[in-house]
């Protein structure tokens, strides 16, 4: 970058972020957007895995509003064949997966075609190209931004197996991935994971590169309080296709559900996202909605008041509490669900890690109206102040002008 030219940055990434209905997606689209509007040139590569089933004329028009786009196909299905296999290699088959020659080779002859200030790459499943990065990257200084601890979801989600073959795998999954993250952290420029728990995480695996927190940002304007909002109405959104979310509904439903709906019968509880099963939304419960893929979330939310993040596993921060937040709505979480989050219990939302302590949440929304105000008030001043998609992308930038 010269002067005051605009800064040039390339986004690598494993996933097409467009239609916004997760987590992931809108984080990294919410970077392109929010770079485009902070005056920076901004190109961005993506695999588009089959099963997402994208509209990819919608997402180029979208897209294309703010960034050079340029999109490849794969297919990053589990393989019945390959994954056994993989079992005698000491690779992570969660990241050759997202391994592709013809995406390799074309953003090699990108590359030697163009030069950027800043290569994002977005997350450890697309620092599989890394090395073919590393090796025509120019004058560009590379960071990893980095959505999660992988290898820290499927530990967890390990623990969490009461199957012993499945928590054999998982726990082979999760150690060939956290020899992956570790053995390239010191390889780039700097760090960027979303939270700072994250980031000690990193500096104990012994990461000595520059880290810089960023979360993912919200847009306020799009997730704005509605008068609409039922406290007797609450919901769950989040991808069914991702297991920390699966396993978080499940155990909501079975252990805490009948609880709550056994004390507070007027309550409804609606469950949504992409991805779920024929077998998850044939399960039949007093009080509960299986809604499944929904068109707009914003829509969806409107007239619930409270929703519950009861995640059991899991790394990062979850978008979906600071939507939530955004959107003036009671948030309920575990500890895991929120962390990462510059939360006060009690203040901007409620921890509760066992069924009792979900009921004496409930319990406490019900006796004390006034603490509803409260938790909806300070949690959208949370957001303006701390996570707003402006502040968030001008502190990131910032820190890249610093390197």
């Amino acid at each position: 970058m010269m002067g005051n030219d605009p800064l040039k940055i390339l986004q690598v990434s494993n996933r097409v972020p467009y239609p916004l209905n997760e987590g992931g997606t809108i984080g990294i689209y919410n970077y392109t957007r929010g770079f485009f509007e902070a005056g920076c040139s901004v190109t961005l590569f993506a695999l588009a895995a089959k099963k997402h089933q994208i509209n990819h004329k919608e997402a180029a028009e979208e897209l294309t509003k703010y960034c050079a786009y340029h999109v490849y196909p794969i297919n990053t299905d589990v393989k019945p064949v390959p994954a056994f296999l993989n079992l005698f290699t000491d690779k992570s088959y969660n990241v050759e997966r997202f391994y592709d020659k013809h995406f390799e080779d074309e953003l090699t002859n990108h590359l030697h075609e163009n030069s950027y200030d800043f290569i994002q790459i977005e997350g450890t499943f697309p620092a599989r190209y890394s090395s073919t990065i590393f090796a025509n990257r120019k004058n560009a200084k590379v960071v990893l931004r980095q959505h999660n601890v992988e290898y820290q979801i499927w530990e967890r989600l390990s623990k969490n197996s009461k199957n012993p073959l499945k928590k054999w795998y998982l726990n082979l999954l999760a150690k060939r991935l956290k020899r992956f993250e570790q053995q390239h952290l010191n390889q780039y420029d700097a760090l960027v994971p979303v939270t700072v728990d994250d980031g000690d995480l990193f500096k104990q695996l012994g990461c000595t590169v520059p880290v810089f927190p960023s979360p993912a940002g919200i847009d306020t304007q799009l997730w704005n309080i509605s008068p609409k909002a039922n406290n007797t109405a609450i919901y769950h959104i989040g991808s069914l296709e991702w297991m920390p979310n699966v396993e978080a509904v499940e155990w909501f439903i079975e252990e805490v559900w009948p609880l709550l709906f056994a004390q507070f019968s007027e309550l409804k509880f609606h469950v949504a996202g992409k991805g779920m099963s024929d077998d998850f939304k044939s399960k039949k419960h007093p009080g509960v909605e299986m809604v499944g893929q929904v068109e707009s979330a914003v829509d969806f939310i409107e007239d619930k008041g409270i929703t519950v993040v009861p995640l059991k596993s899991g790394s990062g921060i979850r978008l979906k509490i600071l939507e939530a937040m955004s959107a003036g709505k009671v948030v309920i979480s575990t500890t895991i669900g929120a962390q990462g989050i510059t939360y006060t219990d009690g203040v901007d939302i409620l921890i509760a890690d066992t069924p009792e302590e979900y009921a004496l949440a409930f319990e406490r929304l019900k006796n004390e109206p006034a603490l509803v105000k409260s938790l909806t008030t300070n949690a959208r001043k949370l957001i303006e102040e701390t996570y707003s998609n402006q502040s968030v992308v001008n502190r990131l930038i910032a820190f890249y002008k610093s390197l």
